[in-house]
């Protein structure tokens, strides 16, 4: 043998273990591209189609491929190959030869993974290795004994060095046959047509079997030279080149169009310029390798994308982009780029395109067209795909038995899905599955503890449920009952088993359940859904029809896949009639309290009305007696007169008080007028008594403040008459400040200061107590009720401040009242003097009187009374002030006389109404003459002092109101007010008399 020869065999030899070693290759690579349950299934696959690729191709496929050609069609010698050479160089060739032919049937292993029948992959190899590559590989590889081609297509000049097509696209078309009578794996394209890709097993090792494709490749190229000559590192080189070219376009495209890389795309990216330069490396030039290998990137991104979204078609690990449409490519680019003095007779590059044309598409009619119409057979007579089943649990155990870690995992967790709890999944701290069986093994331990919790929980929840007193009840959202406990059985009368799944309208009275029914199915009553986190009470009915009240509180519990509502209901029958009783009593409390109110309104009636003569004409006594002897004793009358009325007034104040009939103004009112009003007034009682009257001021106070004028002005009358009542000698002084001014509830503050007898600390616990003075001997001396201090102390609380005393015995007091202000935004605090409030005072009261004299003199008044003696005092009083007064003795004559006034164009100016009178009252008086058309003031004349009284006069159509006895100046006041010349006087809360 000689030393060329020793050398091309070393060389062809190790080039068919590295094309061997990619048997490894495609091994792990379309193991990790596959599901793990799949896995085994296909490294056996592989394994055996290299076992009948041996065979067949020793047996006959080398003598098809490459024995003695018939017609260029088909080999017909070297079957049963035998070498009877001393060199044994044919053996060599065959060894070369037969991997490549287990090369092209176990590419087709990969893409028809996880849904093939075993049995059904050995005949598929089978029709490749028998005569789907071998006939093709005769038509474009077989050689005569001189070397020149012998194949039909090799003669009209087709070329493939190393096999793009005679071995990966012939692969590739076959699994394509086999594909589409297959269909796609269960899930792999959804209803809408969307693709599912499945992730893969084990990607660290499919990238260990795409490196091991990588350095067979160079035995698979470098080898076709069949000697280890000048060619065989440009071959190399250019196979690394189109390789890493077609790596990078794939990557390139992932890095632009996806947020996430696919390591599957970059590897077939890459294998796709690896098939693509296969058919051409031994002739192109470095840049046009690079740019083959980029296109073939390109060529299987298009393939794939087309497969999957437009056909379908489902390829596991991108088999048929890679070596079929990658080859098809490699086979044309030789037109394109290889060096031209390789084609046959100085063929034209557009001539040796159409020649590699043919080749392409005689290679996919012949290889899918032969495996589509065997695999179509083989499928009349036994079905190629497994089952759904088996399909679901994997072909490792449905066709081999076999087991990995992660399917004992799964089976576990299926056995504890169905009730088995008692085993455990298998331990094993060097996998992964064996690390997640650990810890799932934990959480089982930990599931069972829980359950064990809950089954606690549930023994006391139910031990709670069947002892608690109350009625505790489960519906759904449809209505029906779940939960029944012994409470509810005792509150309904229904056994537990007869309540359960029936529907709320057990327990609900027929005229509830029409109410029920008129909601939908799947809504609650509305009674039950405002019960839901409240109470609320609703009627029950128990097993015997009889109903009763019940309290019903609900809460609603969002479950995994419903919602459902727990009601605790209470029979509240006793507490009902417990409010009924208290009811009742609350009734005949508040009848008791009208009847109060009534009696107090005609006790003050009664009395008032004869006490307005008699204090009226005691006044035009004293204005007519000379002697002295009979002015103290008109004095005493009127004295005892005005105590009387002032009893009553304060009975009445006391009364609406604890009545809560009393209602606060809340108006704005000047402060320095109020002020000046009030000092006024009690200045003529401290003159009667020689005692000096002190107003003094130590801040600037506002110029108006928001409050009840009414009830301020009693509280500081009745502070500052206290005062000069008890003191005999010195001085009283109200002291005025602004307090919280800095704050949002500023306040007003008076201090009514004496020099009087003093309150001892025993009496300072009870003189706010009705009825109640210092001691019995304090109201021998200076009489009194004892209800001032009681009716100040509630009113100023009403007015929002409080009432505080300090006195000592002998020294004086000091009574100090607080009440709120309002908002002062925008009012101007001044600061005033004595003098200036006092000054004020006089000529307010000289304007005033000046004011009453100038405006009412010689006005026509009707005074419609019933009383002989009020008639008299009233028109005495009005004429005096040079007023013509008419009179009528009831409401009947008085609407007579106004309207017949009216019509004769002399209307009177004024009316004064008495509201209680035979005939016709002056509330049905007052009414009539409004509907007939007078517009005059009318002023109320009544005994009746309660608030409610004025409401009704001034709702009657009364511009004022004036109680009994009437008050002459103040009488005079209003009626000068209501004077204005305007249209129709509006009706006012005014009153005549503030003692009201």
């Amino acid at each position: 043998m000689s030393h060329e020869l020793t050398t091309n065999t070393i060389w062809v030899l190790t080039c068919t273990s590295l094309v061997f070693l990619m048997q490894a290759g495609f091994c792990c690579l379309e193991s990790g591209l596959s599901r793990s349950k799949n896995s085994i299934n296909v490294a056996t696959k592989n394994i055996v189609d290299f076992f009948i690729g041996v065979f067949i191709f020793w047996l006959f496929g080398f003598g098809l491929m490459f024995g003695q050609s018939y017609g260029g069609w088909i080999g017909t010698t070297q079957f049963a190959f035998e070498d009877t050479s001393n060199a044994h160089w044919p053996t060599v060739v065959f060894l070369f030869q037969l991997v490549f032919c287990s090369t092209a049937m176990t590419i087709s292993s990969g893409a028809v993974a996880e849904r093939m029948r075993f049995r059904a992959y050995l005949l598929l190899a089978v029709g490749i290795g028998a005569f789907a590559y071998p006939l093709f590989g005769h038509w474009a590889w077989a050689r005569d004994a001189a070397g020149a081609p012998a194949g039909w297509l090799g003669k009209l000049g087709f070329l493939d060095f190393a096999g793009s097509s005679v071995v990966h696209s012939v692969g590739a078309w076959s699994a394509l046959a086999a594909v589409l009578i297959l269909g796609p794996r269960t899930g792999r394209f959804s209803g809408n047509k969307n693709k599912q890709p499945f992730s893969s097993s084990n990607l660290p090792m499919a990238a260990l079997g795409f490196l091991i494709l990588w350095f067979g490749w160079f035995g698979f190229n470098g080898g076709s030279t069949l000697a280890l000559n000048g060619e065989v590192p440009s071959i190399i080189l250019n196979t690394i080149l189109a390789g890493i070219s077609g790596g990078m376009c794939a990557l390139l495209w992932e890095l632009i169009v996806s947020k996430q890389i696919s390591v599957e795309k970059v590897f077939n990216g890459s294998l796709a310029g690896l098939v693509a330069i296969t058919a051409s490396c031994n002739a192109v030039n470095y840049p046009s390798a690079i740019l083959i290998g980029f296109i073939a990137g390109i060529v299987m991104l298009t393939s794939l994308s087309l497969l999957e979204n437009r056909f379908k078609i489902d390829d596991v690990v991108g088999a048929i982009p890679v070596h079929g449409f990658a080859g098809a490519w490699g086979t044309l680019a030789v037109a394109l780029f290889a060096d031209t003095s390789l084609f046959q007779s100085g063929a034209s590059r557009a001539s040796q395109l159409g020649t590699q044309a043919l080749g392409v598409g005689v290679c996919f009619v012949w290889s899918f067209g032969s495996i589509w119409l065997f695999m179509k057979l083989v499928n009349c007579f036994m079905s190629i795909r497994v089952t759904a089943s088996d399909e679901k649990i994997g072909l490792n155990v449905a066709e081999h038995g076999a087991s990995t870690e992660l399917h004992s995992l799964l089976e576990t967790m299926i056995a504890h899905e169905k009730g088995n709890n008692q085993s455990r999944a298998d331990v094993d701290n060097f996998t992964e599955a064996g690390i997640v069986g650990y810890q799932y093994n934990r959480v089982l331990d930990a599931q069972e503890i829980l359950l064990s919790n809950v089954k606690d929980r549930e023994v006391r929840y139910r031990s709670i449920m069947d002892n608690v007193m109350d009625a505790i009840i489960t519906i759904d959202l449809e209505g029906k009952i779940e939960e029944f406990n012994r409470g509810a059985e005792y509150l309904f009368g229904y056994h537990n088993h007869e309540a359960i799944g029936q529907g709320i309208d057990l327990l609900i009275p027929p005229l509830h359940q029409k109410i029920q029914h008129e909601y939908s199915s799947g809504e609650l009553n509305p009674q039950l859904v405002r019960a839901i986190g409240s109470r609320q009470e609703i009627v029950a009915q128990r097993n015997d029809g009889s109903t009763f009240p019940a309290e019903l509180a609900v809460s609603s519990v969002i479950l995994a896949d419903r919602e459902i509502f727990t009601g605790i209901i209470q029979d509240i029958s006793e507490r009902k009639d417990y409010e009924r009783s208290l009811n009742e009593a609350r009734k005949r409390a508040e009848a008791a309290s009208e009847a109060k109110s009534e009696f107090l309104a005609n006790m003050s009636h009664e009395i008032r009305t004869p006490m307005t003569a008699i204090l009226g004409f005691t006044d035009i006594l004293l204005n007519n007696l000379k002697k002295q002897e009979d002015i103290e004793s008109a004095n005493i009358v009127k004295r005892n007169g005005e105590y009387l009325i002032g009893v009553i007034n304060d009975i009445l104040d006391l009364s609406k008080i604890e009545a809560r009939k009393v209602e606060l103004e809340q108006v704005r009112v000047n402060t320095i007028e109020l002020i000046r009003d009030i000092a006024a007034l009690m200045q003529i009682k401290a003159d009667l008594k020689g005692l000096k009257l002190v107003v003094s001021f130590e801040n600037p106070i506002p110029e108006t403040i928001v409050t009840d004028p009414t009830r301020l002005r009693q509280i500081l009358i009745n502070l500052l008459g206290n005062a000069i009542k008890f003191t005999e000698n010195g001085y009283v002084e109200l002291r005025t400040r602004t307090i919280n001014l800095q704050d949002e509830f500023s306040q007003l503050q008076f201090d009514v200061i004496d020099t009087g007898i003093g309150i001892s600390e025993t009496a300072l616990a009870q003189i706010y107590h009705p009825f109640t003075q210092a001691d019995n001997s304090t109201t021998r001396k200076y009489g009194g009720t004892g209800l001032g201090l009681a009716i100040s102390k509630r009113l100023v609380e009403m007015l929002g401040g409080r009432i505080h005393v300090t006195s000592s015995i002998g020294s004086g007091s000091t009574f100090t009242i607080s009440v709120n202000t309002g908002t002062l935004e925008g009012v101007r605090l001044r600061q005033i003097d004595e003098i200036s409030i006092k000054s004020a005072a006089t000529e307010c009261n000289q304007e005033i009187s000046d004011n009453i004299n100038n405006t009412i003199s010689s006005s026509r008044v009707l005074v419609v009374e019933d009383g002989l003696d009020n008639q008299r005092l009233i028109s005495f009083l009005l004429k005096k002030e040079g007023m013509h007064v008419d009179l009528a003795d009831n409401g009947q004559l008085g609407y007579e006389k106004t309207m017949a006034a009216l019509e004769s164009g002399e209307p009177y100016d004024f009316v004064l109404m008495d509201m209680q009178m035979p005939v016709m009252d002056g509330y049905t008086a007052t009414s009539k003459l409004r509907k007939a058309g007078y517009t005059g003031p009318i002023i109320a004349l009544t005994a009746h002092a309660m608030k409610n009284d004025m409401d009704k006069c001034l709702s009657a159509g009364c511009n004022a109101y004036a109680t009994k006895p009437v008050d002459k100046r103040k009488l005079l006041e209003t009626i000068a007010r209501l004077s204005a010349p305007a249209g129709p006087a509006e009706p006012t809360s005014e009153a005549a008399n503030s003692d009201s």
